[in-house]
């Protein structure tokens, strides 16, 4: 594999965009050359305007710790002499048109180059994004080599698990615990894997606008290590679950605060506070302006991208589109509360989920599988109900998120008696159960491993009370 495409797999893997349309467009546009185009307008290997997308070299320049300068021609400079900077560029604006396509590569390639390709080039990108998108094409490689004065990539190591005893797989895919833990620098350039030492950990997650919060214990580091995490540990990803497709990601965020312990007299532990979204929603503010027949979904959008703390957007409710303004707006304040505003204009609900803002009603639907839980694939203990749904633990699973739907057979759930004058909703009737509160705990040298849930019904009164337009969670 050649550099810039090693180069662009490490960067997408940092920045959390599919390779294969980083690939693909990195090759369409430049062959892979760090060059400039457009008579100079369009810069780097993604060829991005500047004048379209600052607020994109601003955030990978954040990302890498480098000042970015407005002028264009110093900016030029920067981005031919700096290949990571130029590829982060590049990610940060391929992924926002991902996304905003929805994965879509045609509305991609007709938002990305314009709606005017000609159709010899449409079908050129088209041969490329297939090869790129075949799954036997081999994206294995080595480290890019960084070439001298710019800022090195941090290699994040292979995924390491650790089997806990007695654990080992014995026919079931539910067998087997896996896990990685990552604790980087501010810059990103630096990552240390602490998979092998004992962690104990808790994921608290929440439907609603405010951080997501975790607490990750590590045993016995060395002096030199805890040093290096207490004065440098930015940022924390987790993921757990086993060995089987039930692993993945449950948490990334900036770590608040370290706190170093002694639990006995051989343990020393150091906890890791952090906060998924705390920057966002706590720091960011917003200032753009719409015009006339501009939709409720592009001021979210242009809410995020102006942003002085830049943040992905994860799922926008369809009504959101259907929303315009009938005249221009001006729009300054904190992001926070323009993501509350628009929340409410949709009798919806904001939140943050691994860097990402959400915004969804009772009509949004998630995407993906439901996931359905019995004994056989996780269940632990008897589900109880409680005044808006039913309270859920099961073995330690990554594919539940806020939003979530879940399937419990309702022959499984222990009813509550309702007492005088307490409002009290009843089971949904097909047993599918939307995930409003989630906690991930997890041990990897002890018992605990598991997830729990607190859920609403789908079919309940919540949701039609949101019909009616009354206020609820939603």
């Amino acid at each position: 594999m050649a550099d810039w495409q090693a180069l662009a797999q490490s960067r997408a893997s940092i920045q959390n965009c599919p390779v294969n349309i980083v690939l693909a467009t990195v090759e369409a546009e430049t062959g892979g050359r760090n060059v400039t185009g457009d008579n100079g307008n369009a810069l780097g290997y993604g060829q991005v305007w500047p004048k379209w997308h600052m607020a994109s070299f601003q955030s990978a320049g954040k990302m890498l710790g480098i000042s970015v300068p407005s002028d264009h021609a110093s900016l030029t400079s920067l981005v031919l002499s700096n290949d990571t900077f130029s590829m982060a560029v590049a990610v940060e604006v391929i992924k926002k048109y991902w996304q905003s396509s929805g994965g879509d590569w045609s509305k991609f390639t007709y938002s990305y180059v314009g709606p005017a390709i000609p159709n010899s080039d449409f079908q050129r990108r088209l041969a490329i994004w297939n090869k790129y998108n075949n799954s036997n094409f081999d994206y294995s490689s080595s480290a890019p080599n960084v070439a001298a004065g710019t800022s090195a990539v941090a290699q994040l190591p292979s995924t390491n698990y650790g089997v806990i005893p007695e654990s080992q797989k014995i026919g079931g895919k539910l067998y087997g615990r896996k896990y990685r833990v990552i604790v980087s620098d501010e810059s990103g350039d630096k990552a240390l894997d602490v998979s092998e030492l004992r962690i104990v950990f808790s994921c608290e997650k929440v439907m609603a606008a405010q951080p997501q919060y975790t607490e990750a214990t590590i045993y016995n580091l060395s002096v030199e290590t805890e040093n290096k995490l207490i004065k440098e540990g930015y940022r924390i990803v987790i993921e757990a679950g086993y060995d089987s497709d039930q692993y993945g990601l449950i948490f990334d965020g900036n770590v608040l605060q370290v706190l170093r312990s002694k639990e006995n007299g051989t343990d020393y532990t150091l906890s890791l506070i952090a906060a998924d979204g705390d920057l966002p929603l706590n720091y960011s503010v917003s200032a753009f302006s719409l015009l006339r027949g501009q939709n409720a979904r592009e001021a979210l959008q242009k809410g995020l991208d102006t942003a002085s703390v830049p943040t992905d957007l994860g799922y926008a409710a369809n009504v959101l589109s259907r929303n315009t303004l009938p005249r221009g707006k001006v729009s300054f304040g904190m992001t926070r509360d323009l993501l509350l505003n628009l929340a409410q204009s949709v009798q919806g609900t904001a939140y943050v989920e691994n860097g990402k803002i959400n915004i969804i009603t009772a009509d949004d639907y998630p995407e993906g599988e439901i996931v359905s839980l019995d004994p056989s694939s996780g269940l632990i203990g008897v589900p109880e109900q409680t005044e808006a749904g039913i309270a859920i633990k099961c073995l330690l699973n990554p594919r539940i998120k806020i939003g979530s739907f879940l399937h419990v057979n309702n022959s499984l759930i222990r009813t509550s008696q309702v007492k005088q004058g307490q409002t009290f909703y009843g089971l949904d009737k097909d047993g599918i159960y939307r995930v409003i509160k989630l906690t991930h705990k997890g041990d990897t040298r002890g018992q605990d491993w598991y997830t729990e849930c607190d859920c609403i019904t789908q079919s309940g009164v919540l949701p039609a009370l949101v019909a009616n337009g009354y206020q609820s969670m939603f």
